[in-house]
């Protein structure tokens, strides 16, 4: 539409130059005006570019951060259900070794405290390796809450990085060109009697 407005100019002043000769600062404001138009209009299409551009590229880091977060949270579901497995598996075992340490102490004779040490040695093995598997544990769920960390950072670092888009202004680039036109001509008087000053 702007393209428009300055063809519709140019063709004006071709046909006023038929009829009667155009003072040069009238050709001078329209060459002016039609140059900031075009720049007006190059630095739209760059900044539209770079705008669909950072959209594009915020919508990667989003799709990024939402699928490191899935990995993470299956991992932490992963872990806890082996955490669990393991700890019935270190119960199973220590209530199997218990059961046969009993048996064999009734068969061969063994009583009282001599038992009892044995249930609290396999007690004991029990709990260190509870206590192995629950520090492993702590240990993975840090690792993978320092992940998830690290994905948010990265995203944000992401966002951050994103160029910084300078949308022209319509209004600057009149401005511009007014204050241009006005160092140019002098425009005392008349149209006609514009003069480019030197």
């Amino acid at each position: 539409v702007l393209m428009e407005q300055v063809e519709k100019i140019f063709i004006y002043l071709l046909r006023r130059r038929r009829m009667c000769p155009i003072n040069p600062a009238t050709i001078q404001i329209a060459l002016s005006v039609g140059s900031a138009v075009m720049g007006y209009m190059g630095a739209k299409q760059q900044a539209d570019a770079q705008t669909e551009q950072n959209y594009r590229m915020a919508n990667d880091a989003q799709a990024s951060y939402d699928r490191q977060m899935e990995m993470i949270a299956k991992r932490e579901d992963e872990e806890r259900v082996a955490t669990s497995q393991a700890e019935q598996d270190i119960f199973y075992d220590a209530r199997n070794k218990k059961a046969t340490e009993i048996a064999s102490s009734g068969e061969s004779g063994v009583t009282g405290l001599s038992i009892d040490s044995i249930l609290g040695e396999i007690d004991f093995q029990e709990g260190s390796t509870k206590t192995r598997n629950l520090t492993a544990t702590k240990n993975t769920f840090s690792a993978l809450k320092d992940d998830k960390t690290k994905a948010y950072t990265n995203m944000v670092s992401r966002f951050n990085a994103l160029p910084v888009v300078n949308t022209p202004s319509f209004l600057g680039t009149a401005l511009e060109v007014g204050s241009s036109l006005n160092r140019q001509i002098d425009f005392s008087g008349d149209a006609e009697n514009w003069k480019i000053r030197t």
